[in-house]
């Protein structure tokens, strides 16, 4: 990596342990230099328009990063039991996103200065787990013959997924303020998903 893209790594990274911990408004680009080490001209070069640059910076690397874990992850399945486990297996990969600090950071950064991003930016979340919906649907639509529902069924049916793994990211990250989804939600939120599957199983 050349030392330009290191120190705009050495900026976004202070920058985003700044405004998690105390607000975008709350933090100027005098502190972000500071910390990083760098004068306020240096910041400046590298992002031309600020604090304001730096902010959709972290969002749109936090986006691209998210998506491309998400978007190749279901495989063939000719089974309910590997479409189940593909599910689950998301769900898992869902979670690693925010056990890592700077997806974490990202995400909360997203929620708490949503008032300043664009819908795209700020929809992030809700984008991807409408693309895993329309997976899930081709994945549904392959296994008809195995399951109760018809294909007027499949939108319910993956909505319903999808809405146990809304709750459970929500209700953690959001409601209750943790930093990470604890291994006793996830068994849950997993078997919660192996009964649905089970309930549309014939």
């Amino acid at each position: 990596m050349e030392k330009s893209e290191l120190q705009k790594d050495k900026i976004i990274k202070v920058a985003q342990s700044m405004f998690s911990e105390q607000g975008y408004d709350a933090t100027t680009t005098r502190e972000i230099s500071r910390k990083a080490d760098i004068s306020d001209g240096s910041l400046y070069y590298y992002f031309p328009d600020g604090k304001r640059e730096i902010l959709d910076t972290i969002v749109q690397r936090g986006i691209e990063s998210r998506t491309l874990i998400i978007d190749d992850w279901f495989s063939d399945i000719k089974t309910v039991e590997e479409l189940e486990a593909q599910i689950i297996g998301l769900y898992e990969q869902i979670c690693s996103i925010f056990e890592d600090e700077d997806g974490y950071r990202s995400f909360m950064i997203t929620i708490r200065e949503r008032p300043l991003l664009s819908d795209a930016q700020s929809d992030w979340l809700i984008k991807i787990l409408d693309n895993i919906q329309i997976k899930l649907g081709k994945k549904f639509h392959t296994l008809l013959p195995l399951l109760k529902i018809n294909e007027d069924d499949l939108v319910n049916a993956t909505g319903a997924i999808v809405a146990i793994f809304q709750k459970s990211l929500y209700d953690e990250l959001i409601l209750k303020n943790k930093e990470m989804i604890s291994n006793e939600i996830k068994k849950k939120t997993e078997a919660e998903i192996s009964l649905l599957i089970k309930l549309l199983t014939k």
